[in-house]
C-alpha cells in the first residue's frame, strides 16, 4: 500500500484539497464517509486562530490489492491512532478509479488541545501500511524505511512481521525505492493534460 502525506498550510486555505477530494472529476465514484467541506474550512480557521502553521493534513492511501470500504475505514482509524488524532474529527473520502478504490483522510492539525504529531510520520505511516498488507495478505510494497520499520516491529515483539518486512530491504543501499516524481509534479502534469 502506498501512503502519501501532505501538510497544508493554514495560509493556503482548504479549497484546493476540498475540490480534489470531494469532487475529483477523474473518479468513477466518490463516497464521503465522514466530514465535509464546511469542516475543512472550519479546521483551517481554528488553525489560524491558534497560530498553527499547518491547518490540515491530507493522507492518501492506495492499496495494491482490493479493500472494502470498511477495511479502508479501519485503516483510516489506524492512522488516527498512530498520529494521536481524534477519529471523530476527520473528513474521509473513498475514491473509485479504474475499478479500484483508494482513500483520502483529512485531519485537522489542531486537535482541540495539541498539534498532530509530525515526528517520523513517513516511517510511521509506512509501518502501519506494511502491517495492513500483512493482515490482509496483500503483496508487501517495498518502502524507503523498511529497515527502520523492521527494527520497530522487532522491538514491539512482532518478530514474524519484522522478518517479512526485513526481507524487503535491499542488500545494496543505493537500490532503495525512490519516488519517480512528487505528488505535486504529478498534479501539475495532470493539469497540463499529460
Amino acid at each position: 500500500m502506498i501512503v502519501q502525506e501532505t501538510r497544508i498550510k493554514s495560509s493556503s486555505g482548504h479549497q484546493a484539497v476540498s475540490r480534489h477530494v470531494l469532487s475529483g472529476a477523474k473518479n468513477e465514484a466518490i463516497r464521503l464517509i465522514s466530514g465535509s467541506d464546511y469542516l475543512l474550512k472550519d479546521w483551517m480557521k481554528e488553525a489560524r486562530r491558534e497560530g498553527v502553521r499547518y491547518g490540515l493534513r491530507h493522507i492518501a492511501f492506495n492499496p495494491s490489492g482490493v479493500m472494502t470500504d470498511q477495511q479502508l475505514s479501519d485503516f483510516a482509524g489506524d492512522i488516527c491512532r498512530e498520529l494521536g488524532a481524534d477519529s471523530n474529527r476527520t473528513t474521509f473520502v473513498i475514491h473509485q478509479k479504474d475499478g479500484k478504490t483508494h482513500g483520502h483522510l483529512l485531519l485537522p492539525e489542531w486537535q482541540e488541545d495539541h498539534v498532530l504529531s509530525s515526528k517520523f510520520t513517513w516511517q510511521r505511516l509506512e509501518k502501519i501500511a506494511r502491517l495492513e498488507e500483512l493482515r490482509l495478505g496483500h503483496t508487501l510494497v517495498p518502502g524507503r524505511h523498511d529497515r527502520a520499520i523492521a527494527n520497530a516491529l522487532r522491538e514491539a515483539g512482532n518478530s514474524e512481521a519484522a522478518d517479512k518486512v526485513a526481507a524487503l530491504v535491499p542488500e545494496d543501499n543505493s537500490a532503495r525505492p525512490v519516488s519517480a516524481y512528487t505528488s505535486q509534479a504529478r498534479r501539475m502534469t495532470e493539469r497540463q493534460g499529460f
